[in-house]
């Protein structure tokens, strides 16, 4: 799907959370994406036919929620395309090596279009650094034999400082993964003396463990000051209890010197490849290149601000894939705007937990299943 203009001004649009400004911008890239999934994946135009939906219907911004919306456990099941796959230029799962796995690709285009728009997001958190920068990979080695989105990212956000060392807490072998606390401890201390920022990326569990053995040996490292925690993922400890974000960042503080307003947590999804930030406030906003929808469990209709419900996204971003209205399977609640009380004034959501869906096991929880009993 070539750069129409519509879809392009949106994504190269400086401010990501003039909303207002551009929510004409949003809809002509919304009708133009699904006009061209329609006209280039015939399961999806059946899919279309099959709710009675129309590209016409689509008449302003409170129609969105009437695009046919897909559940991401319909990708874990289905391959679904609006190209050929030889004409991909990169392809993701959703999961790590166990449990079902959506499989995603993009082509050239959506990811000049996806790289546009993560430059101007980090660029507007001032997360965008050419200062040159030390890396703790807190997930994943990149391999040949994994093509998981929660890899690929953790890599990706790399390329925003320039990368002087990356280290990995779960260290390829060839045939799978294993924990790499030795490497972590001693490219730590290393990255401590060597003068230059460290980021830690990745999963909230692998951090939690890292500084819970550092001040249960009573460690404290100075790390430098505009070192930066990048945290993505689930929020559960290994004994399966919710991590307390406040404590973690209380903790990370202490032992590595990172303050917490260094300490940023995203959220995004292979089916749905948008950042979320979440605010001094604790919300995750919505930016100008998608719309957030919560969804009544039974009959997917939006319900009302406030309540719970399941978490869902409209986005023009993916020409490859009918990735236009998904529905994932967590739970969360949406707020109006100007409410956060923080600088940003789009709307927000805040997560609530997980729907019960069988036979989804996440990157999230295979990493903590690799980490149990591992200690710095």
């Amino acid at each position: 799907m070539k750069g129409t203009d519509a879809r392009k001004c949106l994504f190269y649009h400086k401010n990501p959370y003039e909303a207002e400004k551009t929510a004409d911008l949003f809809l002509q890239a919304v009708r133009e994406n699904l006009l061209f999934h329609m006209e280039h994946c015939p399961t999806y135009a059946d899919i279309l036919k099959a709710r009675h939906f129309s590209p016409d219907d689509l008449k302003t911004e409170a129609g969105l929620w009437k695009i046919p919306v897909l559940p991401t456990l319909y990708f874990k099941r289905n391959r679904l395309f609006s190209m050929p796959e030889d004409q991909l230029s990169v392809s993701a799962t959703s999961s790590g090596t166990q449990g079902a796995q959506s499989v995603v690709g993009f082509d050239a285009n959506s990811m000049r279009l996806g790289v546009a728009m993560m430059t101007r997001f980090l660029s507007y958190h001032k997360l965008i650094s050419k200062i040159p920068t030390n890396y703790l990979i807190l997930g994943y080695e990149p391999s040949e034999h994994t093509q998981t989105g929660a890899v690929k990212t953790a890599h990706g956000i790399t390329r925003f400082a320039p990368a002087l060392h990356r280290e990995y807490a779960l260290k390829d072998t060839g045939s799978g993964y294993e924990p790499n606390p030795e490497g972590v401890k001693k490219a730590l201390f290393r990255y401590a003396k060597s003068g230059f920022p460290v980021r830690l990326v990745g999963f909230p569990s692998y951090l939690w463990r890292l500084v819970g053995e550092l001040e249960k040996r009573g460690i404290s490292i100075k790390l430098h000051r505009d070192s930066k925690v990048l945290l993505g993922g689930g929020w559960k400890q290994f004994s399966g209890k919710q991590i307390e974000s406040e404590k973690l960042f209380e903790t990370v503080e202490k032992t590595l010197g990172i303050a917490r307003q260094n300490c940023f947590e995203f959220f995004s999804a292979v089916e749905h490849p948008l950042p979320y930030l979440k605010c001094k406030n604790g919300h995750f906003h919505e930016t100008i290149y998608s719309r957030v929808i919560v969804r009544d469990v039974k009959t997917l209709e939006p319900v009302p601000d406030g309540q719970i419900g399941l978490l869902s996204f409209i986005t023009p971003l993916v020409g490859s894939m009918p990735l236009l209205s998904v529905v994932t399977d967590d739970l969360a609640a949406v707020y109006p705007e100007k409410t956060s009380d923080c600088e940003i004034s789009t709307r927000f959501f805040d997560l609530k937990g997980r729907a019960g869906v069988g036979g989804i096991k996440t990157c999230t929880v295979e990493a903590s299943e690799l980490l149990k009993g591992e200690n710095l």
